[in-house]
């Protein structure tokens, strides 16, 4: 072996550039320390193509930039789990601090049923039932469009 050459520790392949040709894989793995964690929370907060942009052309162009998502272009716009993850996040702290879902979040009954119970919990944990619904949501979506795709490739 080449004194130049590195053993890639994903594949094993002898490897003299910074990533590995054959899985690409970087060669030296990034230490996670402060900078790598600020770093990352910098990349979702990007105005160019973090979660505040992802929010601003979902409010402005909806259709047409989930379109140019799933056909083109992935790397404009948060990835959808990690945008309900982090919406979710923001609205649970907020939720808490300013008490914002007292007004239309309220539900009060005299016999505890097992309805009863599970609104208590959605009021109790408003933020994880956002990230339930967000899952069931997408499983009928994944469904759905399943559905849309085999029909409408047969015309």
């Amino acid at each position: 072996m080449h004194p130049d050459l590195i053993s890639c520790r994903n594949c094993s392949q002898a490897v003299n550039t910074r990533f590995c040709g054959h899985c690409g894989q970087p060669v030296h793995v990034k230490r996670v320390d402060a900078h790598y964690i600020l770093h990352e929370i910098q990349h979702i907060l990007h105005f160019e193509k973090g979660i505040f942009f992802t929010v601003k052309e979902l409010l402005v162009r909806p259709g047409q930039n989930i379109r140019l998502f799933i056909t083109e272009n992935r790397s404009r716009l948060v990835k959808p789990i990690i945008f309900i993850i982090v919406s979710s996040l923001i609205y649970t702290v907020i939720s808490h601090f300013f008490h914002i879902e007292e007004g239309y979040v309220e539900f009060s009954e005299v016999k505890k049923t097992s309805i009863g119970l599970i609104f208590d919990w959605v009021q109790g944990h408003y933020g994880y039932a956002n990230i339930l619904m967000g899952v069931c949501i997408s499983l009928w979506l994944k469904l759905f469009s399943k559905n849309t795709v085999t029909t409408s490739s047969k015309y």
